[in-house]
């Protein structure tokens, strides 16, 4: 107990525990784009009883990311137009050439599949396990988590094509690097 009779065990535990914010750099020159994704876990927030520390998030901020927050289920995939939004707001961004952070909770499962989904989407020759395994250099073996994930990576194409029949034309109007 400190002076005023209030336990701050919590605030001490805090400080003891504080993590760096983590962030892994996707290139897609790999599907001839000149532009970089950063994905990692959610700033600023508690994660199985470690702090991390927001006020040092801030800093990226201050570096002109742009953080874009879907909110789907942990473990699970988004519906087929949110993700056509977070395809068409990704295409902005790259347009613009901001610094672009894709990011979830633990920044393995939902935000990774996102990524990969935007390499399938910027590349037509990409198969989904190549697209899957770039991402997996980048951020970790455990990045794209459940089946389910899996499954929505490898039917992306298919289910985007069919609910949004653009889907072609838009990605294909991308800027791209000459080769």
């Amino acid at each position: 107990m400190n002076e005023n009779n209030f336990d701050s065990s919590d605030e001490e535990a805090l400080e003891k525990e504080q993590t760096p914010f983590e962030l892994s750099w996707l290139s897609l020159e790999p599907v001839n784009y000149a532009h970089i994704l950063g994905i990692s876990a959610l700033p600023g927030c508690k994660f199985k009883n470690v702090w991390r520390n927001l006020f040092q998030n801030v800093e990226y901020h201050k570096q002109d990311f742009v953080i874009h927050h879907y909110p789907f289920l942990d473990g699970d995939v988004p519906e087929i137009d949110t993700c056509h939004k977070i395809m068409e707001d990704l295409k902005t961004c790259m347009d613009h050439s901001r610094k672009t952070l894709i990011h979830c909770y633990g920044g393995l499962g939902r935000s990774c599949l996102i990524a990969a989904c935007l390499l399938l989407w910027l590349d037509d020759g990409m198969i989904p396990d190549e697209a899957i395994q770039l991402v997996r250099a980048s951020r970790g073996p455990g990045a794209i988590q459940t089946i389910k994930q899996y499954n929505f990576v490898n039917e992306f194409r298919e289910n985007m094509s069919r609910s949004h029949p653009s889907f072609e034309e838009t990605r294909r109007a991308l800027p791209r690097l000459s080769r």
